[in-house]
């Protein structure tokens, strides 16, 4: 294991987000977004299997793991978030446009930021993760009303130091070993994480103009699904193939929502990628 690039991004005066970027120099910019409850470390495998290529860049969310808290009295709404991602974009000094990689939850931020930002998306990934059609279904909705109980009681949990206990005691989905599991451990412990992971998802807007999945089948895109909390078809894939050229879906249903970003899948995920990014060159290079 490398030292995993490990710093502190300033990106407004006096607020931090805390990342780990490795790749060379002047490489085209992945940018990993983890899934609710989720810091850097979920795409660690991922980072692993690109940076030879790629300037990878991970990073967790104001208020989780390491990183500073929101600005007061902010709320961390999927729109804000594809801000942020353009405020950490601007100051690692990414050029051009970037591969947008999402897990779970991390999905519907993707889909505000191909709205909002579609000039800095050269293609995404969603690795089973949420769609609008699943977060704007009256069942999900309903569900993350009650969600709010069951955070706000792992949120209590955590300030009574009970946190620790079950972190450490929980199963290693990701396979971390090292500082990413310390961190993963550290950030599953800490109140403040489970407050701004509640928060976010009950900050989901069903009625927002971003959650528009024609959005994203405008752009090259990889499909990973292994779960219901997916909701993205196989059609999705196709109508971005129309569009675009390329449009990929794969149902992997004996991985979980966890396995999926394991070490043997972070590959395949990355071989994606590889194809997305090959694809954009293609698209503007004209041919010899």
């Amino acid at each position: 294991m490398t030292d995993g690039g490990f710093t502190q991004i300033e990106v407004e005066p006096g607020r931090r987000l805390y990342a780990s970027i490795e790749g060379p120099p002047g490489a085209p910019v992945i940018l990993y977004d983890a899934g609710a409850y989720g810091i850097y470390a979920d795409g660690w495998w991922l980072k692993e299997a690109l940076k030879a290529d790629f300037r990878v860049c991970l990073y967790d969310r104001a208020g989780m793991g390491a990183s500073d808290p929101l600005p007061a009295g902010r709320t961390p709404s999927a729109d804000w978030h594809a801000q942020e991602m353009v405020r950490l974009l601007d100051a690692i000094g990414a050029d051009g446009p970037i591969i947008l990689v999402g897990h779970s939850m991390a999905g519907i931020r993707l889909h505000a930021f191909a709205t909002l930002f579609p000039h800095h998306v050269r293609g995404l990934v969603f690795v089973d993760a949420v769609s609008p059609r699943v977060a704007t279904a009256p069942v999900t909705y309903f569900a993350h009303r009650q969600f709010n109980w069951l955070a706000k009681a792992t949120a209590k949990g955590a300030s009574l130091g009970l946190g620790d206990m079950a972190s450490r005691l929980a199963p290693n989905n990701f396979k971390l070993h090292g500082k990413p599991r310390a961190d993963k451990v550290a950030a599953l412990a800490s109140q403040r994480h489970h407050d701004t992971a509640r928060d976010e998802v009950l900050a989901i807007d069903h009625k927002a103009d971003y959650l528009d999945e024609e959005a994203v089948v405008q752009f090259p895109l990889a499909i990973f699904a292994c779960t219901p909390v997916n909701g993205m078809r196989a059609s999705d894939a196709q109508a971005a193939r129309l569009n675009t050229g390329y449009g990929w879906f794969g149902h992997f249903p004996r991985e979980n929502h966890m396995s999926i970003l394991v070490d043997v899948y972070a590959e395949a995920i990355a071989n994606r990628i590889r194809e997305i990014h090959h694809h954009t060159l293609d698209a503007i290079t004209p041919n010899a």
